[in-house]
C-alpha cells in the first residue's frame, strides 16, 4: 500500500501531479517510488528508492530523495549556504517545508490525499 501525495509551492504556485508513492498490491515488485530532485538540473520525479543510486534522466546526476535525512548535505554543495529544510528535523514528507523544483525556495509542502493499493 502506498500514499497518494501532491507537492505544492506557496512561492511560485508549482503544483505536482498526483504522486503515488510507495508501492501498491498491483504490480508490487521490488521497488518503492518516492519523490526526488536532481541537485544539478532540478528535475522533479518519482524514482525507485530501494535501488540506489538513482540517476537523473536529463543530466545523469545522482538524485536526492525528499525525506532523506541527508538531503541538505547532498543537495546544497556549500554547507555555508545550505538552507534549513524539513529533512533536517524529520523524515516525514508531510511535515515541514522542502525545496521547490521550480523556484528553489524552501516553500514546498507535500499534502496527503489518501492511500492507494
Amino acid at each position: 500500500m502506498g500514499e497518494l501525495l501532491r507537492a505544492i509551492c506557496s512561492e511560485c504556485d508549482f503544483v505536482s501531479e498526483d504522486l503515488y508513492t510507495g508501492f501498491g498490491f498491483k504490480g508490487a515488485g521490488d521497488h518503492s517510488m518516492e519523490p526526488s530532485i536532481c541537485p544539478k538540473c532540478f528535475s522533479f520525479k518519482l524514482r525507485d528508492r530501494r535501488h540506489p543510486p538513482q540517476k537523473c534522466y536529463r543530466c545523469k546526476t545522482e538524485v536526492v530523495f525528499y525525506g532523506d535525512r541527508r538531503f541538505s548535505r547532498l543537495f546544497f554543495p556549500d554547507p555555508l549556504h545550505a538552507e534549513t529544510v524539513a529533512e533536517d528535523s524529520t523524515d516525514q514528507l508531510t511535515k515541514g517545508r522542502h525545496v521547490c523544483p521550480e523556484c528553489l525556495k524552501v516553500a514546498l509542502v507535500f499534502e496527503r490525499l489518501g492511500h492507494w493499493d
